[in-house]
This record gives C-alpha cells, sequence and structure tokens, in this order.
C-alpha cells in the first residue's frame, strides 16, 4: 500500500523524485533515500508488476510465518538491493540519473517463499519454478542493456537474500517438527 501511495505522491508531485529516488551521485545528501527508494515507483507498470509480486508471494509468506518476518525480508532485500545498485552504478560508470523501484524486495520476498515452500502451486506453477523465471528473465533483461537495466543486480541480489531467508525460515521450521 506505502507503494501505491508513494506512486501517486510522485504522480501529483514530481519534485519529491528529487527526495525519494536513489541517485547515486547524490547519496551523500541524501542518505535516506537507500531505503525510500524502495516504496518508489515511476512507471505504472513497474509498480504494477512488483505489487503482484508482494501480493501474491506476500501473503503466502506472511500466513506462514507472520508480517514481522515479511517486513524483515522486504526492507533487508531492498536494502541489499540498493547497495548492490550503488556499487553496479559504480562499476560501468552510469550516469543515468535516479532509480526507482522495490523489486529486490519484491523479488526477495517471492524467493523467500518460494524456498519455504518450493512445490507450492502459485498461479498454476510451483513457486519456485516462478523465481527461476524472475531470475532468467532478469538476468537476460540486464545482459541485453546493462545501462539501462542498472537495478537489474539489485534484483538479483534481492532474490538471493530473499532465498537465504526463506532457507532459514525453512530449517527453522522443520527443527520444531
Amino acid at each position: 500500500m506505502v507503494n501505491v501511495i508513494v506512486f501517486a505522491a510522485l504522480s501529483v508531485s514530481p519534485d519529491l523524485a528529487d527526495l525519494l529516488l536513489l541517485n547515486p551521485s547524490t547519496l551523500a545528501e541524501k542518505p535516506w533515500s537507500i531505503l525510500t527508494v524502495f516504496f518508489s515507483h515511476e512507471l505504472a507498470i513497474h509498480l504494477l508488476l512488483n505489487v503482484l509480486l508482494l501480493y501474491v508471494f506476500g501473503t503466502r509468506l506472511e500466513k506462514e510465518t507472520n508480517p514481522g518476518v515479511t517486513l524483515g525480508v522486504y526492507i533487508l532485500c531492498g536494502l541489499a538491493g540498493s547497495v548492490s545498485a550503488i556499487l553496479y552504478s559504480a562499476a560501468i560508470g552510469y550516469q543515468g540519473g535516479p532509480m526507482a523501484g522495490a523489486s529486490a524486495s519484491a523479488f526477495g520476498i517471492a524467493a523467500a517463499y518460494a524456498a519455504l515452500r518450493p512445490d507450492a502451486v502459485v498461479l498454476k506453477s510451483k513457486a519456485v519454478h516462478w523465481v527461476a523465471a524472475l531470475f532468467a528473465v532478469n538476468a537476460l533483461l540486464t545482459a541485453q542493456n546493462p545501462q539501462i537495466s542498472v537495478g537489474g543486480p539489485a534484483h538479483a541480489v534481492g532474490l538471493a537474500l530473499g532465498l537465504l531467508f526463506g532457507y532459514a525460515l525453512r530449517r527453522k521450521s522443520a527443527a520444531k517438527e
């Protein structure tokens, strides 16, 4: 819901983008943007895809765990995604300006659920297959357009960290049984 509210605010007041989006060149002056970026979207399709992932996988993860775990996965995967986006932009000499999106967080949520319940059927396919597809499409798009898909490594890091969280949750769950 926060993502939708921030999207609406950015649509009404584009000047907010300067405050909320992650821009590696202004990070020292706006350190909070490492957090606010994963609640921000500039394109409706980007918002829609992330909200869909969060709804489909996040509700399932929350039912298997609790809201605190789900929020923790979201925030930690988002932070890891922000750091990787900053490092990747420096490595490729990215000059494209601010970045937006919750994809690292959304991919992390999907991956955490898939690691926790890999055989669970989600939208007519196993959860683990959805995450494999997310990874493959992300890798392909990033390889084709490394300057445009600057968020690609952030998505991959969010996904990888989400898998680690999910495996840890599965082991914890198995230990209780």
